[in-house]
């Protein structure tokens, strides 16, 4: 699935954890690892670490977004790994600055490590969970989630949230003299849904809908996905469904898990790498 991986690291405890996880996915998929540090050759330790895990050491000078962006590029890496916290010891390093920007800059995939966790080791995956709204982004994420998780013998479980509308919209579409209300309820002869509302997966039967044509479509790929229909927000849903089945990596698609500007990067994606309780990978749909 990947040729290399690359895996940005300060050499802190923290980013040791990511480029454990790193090194774990490249050997799963047969990829040659990188590792980067970006500023000043920091010397032997690097070197070392690189031996360790059979990987290329490169050092390259500049801010550390900017340079796990460019190197990725310039070595045509299909998988960017950053850990959580800690690509550097500062504020500034949290969550929100070096990966929050790779995530929204980076042109490959990414993957965001838990670093952040009282866990001592770091297990092989075994579980992997993605979400879909149907869209054809989204079912590129779908497809690239479950490609993985052959590649590394793990289960895929797709989900996709539908959330029926609120009292208040309801209003709001009764009041509507093209009747959102029929629209949304599937009667074609009254024309298109409009725009705030095209994201919106409203039904369980939707819902349904989609996932049997995912169902289809990955059994095709020959894998056998588990597929579940949530009522809820995408995001939440994807955050609890990991929290309380012990998923180890929620997949999303950089664009796409709904239709509406407000659901790009800074919304699903976005909500899930700040608060997923596991890693998080965040494919490059478009």
């Amino acid at each position: 699935m990947y040729e290399r991986v690359l895996v940005g690291t300060d050499l802190s405890p923290t980013a040791a954890r990511a480029v454990e996880r790193a090194a774990m996915v490249a050997k799963g998929v047969g990829a040659e690892l990188i590792l980067l540090y970006a500023g000043r050759d920091p010397g032997s330790e690097l070197q070392e670490l690189a031996a360790r895990y059979d990987a290329e050491a490169a050092v390259v000078q500049g801010s550390p977004a900017e340079v796990i962006v460019n190197v990725a590029n310039a070595r045509d890496a299909g998988l960017v790994v950053v850990g959580s916290v800690g690509m550097s010891g500062a504020r500034r390093f949290l969550l929100g600055s070096v990966p929050n920007k790779v995530s929204h800059h980076a042109t490959r995939d990414v993957l965001i490590v838990k670093t952040d966790t009282d866990r001592s080791e770091i297990a092989p995956y075994r579980k992997i969970l993605v979400g879909t709204d149907g869209s054809d982004t989204a079912t590129r994420a779908v497809d690239m989630a479950a490609g993985l998780g052959e590649d590394l013998n793990i289960a895929t479980t797709v989900v996709c949230a539908y959330q029926p509308p609120s009292e208040q919209e309801l209003k709001q579409m009764k009041a509507d003299p093209n009747d959102v209300n029929a629209l949304w309820s599937g009667d074609p002869s009254l024309g298109d849904v409009p725009d705030e509302f095209r994201w919106r997966v409203s039904a369980a039967a939707q819902a349904e809908d989609i996932l049997e044509r995912v169902r289809d479509h990955t059994a095709a790929l020959g894998s056998d996905a588990d597929v579940r229909a949530v009522e809820g927000h995408p995001a939440d849903v994807l955050i609890k469904l990991a929290e309380e089945e012990g998923f180890d990596v929620i997949a999303v698609g950089n664009v796409g898990m709904t239709g509406a500007k407000r659901f790009m990067l800074g919304n699903v994606p976005h909500r899930v790498s700040h608060h997923a309780p596991t890693d998080v990978l965040i494919f490059k749909t478009t």
